[in-house]
């Protein structure tokens, strides 16, 4: 009786130790992925830098995986010029937009920039 009561005790806290350590993971596959997607209007490459952190140059940007909440976006264009007195070759960043961005979980954020460098904004939820 004594083994048997002991076997019962010990496959349900078999059970309830093997309840608790799988809910984390299946809570969290379950949650949805947060993208923001940012481009011009006219596809030309741009520079991002979101809360500070900048981005190579490219003509569509795509973020995965990106917090939830507020953001702070800076996008710049490149621009080529050359020094007139040495001619040397140079790029500098000139700023196209900045403001901020409320990204929402389980959701994709397409931002595309306008010629009046405006933001547009398109959710789709996934």
């Amino acid at each position: 009786m004594k083994f048997v009561q002991v076997f019962i005790q010990s496959t349900s806290m078999k059970i309830s130790i093997l309840f608790f350590f799988t809910l984390p993971f299946i809570s969290f596959a379950q949650e949805g992925v947060t993208t923001l997607e940012i481009q011009m209007f006219n596809f030309d490459k741009v520079v991002v830098c979101i809360d500070g952190e900048e981005f190579n140059k490219c003509s569509k940007f795509k973020l995965t995986n990106i917090a939830s909440g507020e953001h702070l976006l800076k996008i710049f264009k490149p621009k080529t010029y050359t020094n007139p007195y040495n001619q040397k070759v140079s790029e500098r960043l000139i700023p196209i937009f900045s403001g901020t961005i409320f990204l929402l979980k389980k959701q994709i954020t397409n931002c595309t920039i306008n010629e009046f460098h405006e933001k547009k904004i398109k959710i789709t939820t996934t």
